[in-house]
């Protein structure tokens, strides 16, 4: 089964069909980046990542519960958003009771992982705590190393409004800069791109936009 025939069969599961269904009904219009969308290539991505280093099924599994939920408490609130998608996920789990104890920690500390926090650098940063909270983590930030970097980046442009563009583009810079793949999978199949999106980004900036 490929990447595309498992994400379909992934959402089609009730704990991940459920969450899907709410973030496209419940989660703010204003949230052009944040999106129903998002999570769904979130979901998409991590799958990718996980087949490509060989990850168990039962990884797999849990890395899908996982992305589905990481942004499931924008649903609730914008700041701090982590700690509710988390608690959705927890409640979630136990209620279909196809999961143990430690899964359910597993996925709640992969969520709250998400949480991006100042560097020594002064650069927010994610951190993972958990093997799988790394490939979580490389597949949130996956449009980094994708075609699709400069089109999400004028989404989440849209999204922060206040922001301006100059200054949108000069803390791109700044975050592909301090950025480092957590995973193999992810090194193999996004640095490059992510590489040549800083030096378009770069080249951008210096002619003025």
């Amino acid at each position: 089964m490929n990447k595309d025939e498992l994400c379909e069969q992934f959402k089609k599961q009730p704990i991940i069909a459920s969450i899907l269904k709410r973030l496209h009904a419940e989660l703010p219009k204003n949230l052009t980046y944040h999106s129903a969308q998002h999570a769904e290539e979130v979901l998409s991505e991590v799958i990718d990542l996980a087949l490509h280093d060989s990850l168990s099924d039962r990884e797999v599994q849990l890395l899908a519960v996982a992305a589905a939920y990481h942004d499931a408490g924008f649903i609730i609130q914008y700041f701090k958003n982590e700690i509710i998608g988390a608690q959705m996920a927890r409640e979630a789990m136990q209620t279909s009771g196809e999961y143990s104890k430690e899964e359910i920690e597993q996925v709640v500390k992969m969520i709250l992982d998400t949480e991006l926090k100042p560097s020594e650098t002064g650069a927010f940063k994610q951190f993972p705590t958990t093997e799988l909270s790394k490939y979580l983590l490389d597949a949130d930030v996956g449009n980094l190393g994708r075609d699709d970097f400069f089109e999400k980046g004028k989404l989440l442009l849209q999204e922060l409004k206040e922001v301006t563009l100059t200054g949108f583009y000069k803390n791109s810079v700044a975050l592909l800069k301090a950025h480092e793949w957590h995973t193999k999978a992810a090194k193999e199949l996004r640095e490059q791109k992510k590489q040549e999106n800083l030096r378009l980004l770069q080249d951008m900036i210096s002619e003025g936009i």
